[in-house]
C-alpha cells in the first residue's frame, strides 16, 4: 500500500472484505484511498488505531467497487489527511472539499471530489493524477499546469495563492 502498510482483501461472491493496517507514527489522522487503473478512486476510510497499529476494515460489494471505477485493477494509499500538531508546508493530503479552498464560482462548481493539496506560506496547490486517456481535473485551468511525477504516476498540479486565486506559472510580479 502506497505510504506505507499493508491492504488485504478477500472476496465472497459478490462481498470484497478489505483490511487496511499501517505502523502508527503518531504524525496524525490516515486515510486510505482506492485508485483505480482507470482512473477511478474511493475513499475506503479513516485507520484507527488498535494495539500499537492503526487499522481500518471494510466491506464493499463488487458492484459498488466497479462503480467507483476501482475494480477489479486497484492500487491502495495510505495519506496523512490530518497533521498533529503544526502543519508542514510540503506535505501532500488528501482535501475532501478542494471547493471550498478557490475564490472563483466556476472553478468551484467544477471541482468535485477530493484532490491532493499541500499548503505553503503563500498559498497552497491542488493535484489530480494525470492519464492521456481520462479527462483532465480542472480542465479550465489546463494551461496553468504543470506536470510532476510521483511514485511513478503523472499528477498535473495547479498553484493558488492563499486567497484562492489561481497562480500564472513563471509569472513576475
Amino acid at each position: 500500500m502506497g505510504g506505507g502498510g499493508v491492504l488485504t482483501l478477500r472476496q465472497e461472491g459478490p462481498q470484497v472484505h478489505m483490511k487496511a493496517e499501517r505502523p502508527a507514527d503518531g504524525k496524525g489522522l490516515y486515510k486510505v484511498w482506492l485508485h483505480g487503473d482507470q482512473g477511478g478512486q474511493l475513499l475506503l476510510g479513516t485507520l484507527v488505531p488498535e494495539n500499537g497499529t492503526l487499522r481500518l476494515g471494510r466491506t464493499l460489494s463488487v458492484g459498488a467497487l466497479e462503480r467507483a471505477g476501482c475494480w477489479p485493477r486497484f492500487r491502495a494509499e495510505a495519506v496523512l489527511a490530518f497533521a498533529f500538531g503544526a502543519p508542514s508546508g510540503g506535505r501532500w493530503y488528501c482535501e475532501q472539499h478542494p471547493d471550498q479552498l478557490v475564490a472563483d464560482p466556476v472553478l468551484r462548481a467544477r471541482l468535485r471530489g477530493a484532490m491532493l493539496c499541500r499548503r505553503g506560506e503563500e498559498g497552497f496547490s491542488l493535484s489530480a493524477p494525470f492519464r492521456t486517456d481520462r479527462p483532465v481535473s480542472l480542465a479550465a485551468l489546463f494551461c496553468l499546469a504543470r506536470v510532476e511525477r510521483r511514485e511513478g504516476q503523472l499528477h498535473m498540479v495547479w498553484e493558488f495563492d492563499s486567497e484562492g486565486n489561481p497562480k500564472v506559472p513563471h509569472k513576475k510580479e
